[in-house]
């Protein structure tokens, strides 16, 4: 019996983990939007939020998948004791539920930053647009002004025109 108190303390140990986890990504997204809202993108910050983001994600399903294992050891002995371990699950429940709640947060901050960079992309390809029509207007207007000056050789006939004398 002993064995499942110490195997529900590594499922609390894991649970709070995942919350802390869960946390830095918060603050991960924060941080991310902060980089895609200013004048320009901080594509070094980005790509690093984005590479840190990673890591938390694999860790958060080791942690997924070290729960399930260690849950379904001892499975049968909570659910047969439900009584005699009543505070530990209650624990359990509590950690379960804010997890929920952080990682309801974290979609929202995801979708948050994705609408950002999707804003800042269409805004930098309308840039990119302007940019182009405008170099493409000086180079229409150089080269009419260059024409301006220059006058095409012309043909002429040259009759001597002798008017009569009166």
């Amino acid at each position: 019996m002993e064995n499942g108190r110490e195997y529900l303390s590594i499922l609390t140990e894991s649970l709070k983990k995942k919350i802390t986890i869960l946390d830095e990504i918060l603050l991960l997204n924060q941080k991310q939007l902060e980089s895609v809202s200013g004048n320009e993108i901080d594509d070094d910050l980005f790509n690093e939020i984005i590479d840190k983001k990673d890591i938390y994600i694999k860790e958060i399903n080791n942690l997924d998948k070290g729960f399930e294992q260690v849950y379904e050891r001892i499975k049968s002995e909570i659910t047969g004791n439900t009584d005699k371990f009543s505070s530990e699950i209650a624990i359990l429940k509590q950690l379960i539920s804010q997890i929920t709640e952080k990682s309801m947060e974290v979609q929202l901050s995801e979708k948050r930053n994705k609408q950002a960079v999707l804003k800042k992309m269409s805004e930098e390809k309308t840039k990119i647009h302007q940019t182009r029509n405008a170099n493409k207007v000086a180079s229409n207007y150089y080269n009419n002004m260059n024409k301006v000056n220059y006058v095409e050789p012309q043909f002429m006939d040259c009759l001597l025109y002798t008017s009569p004398r009166p």
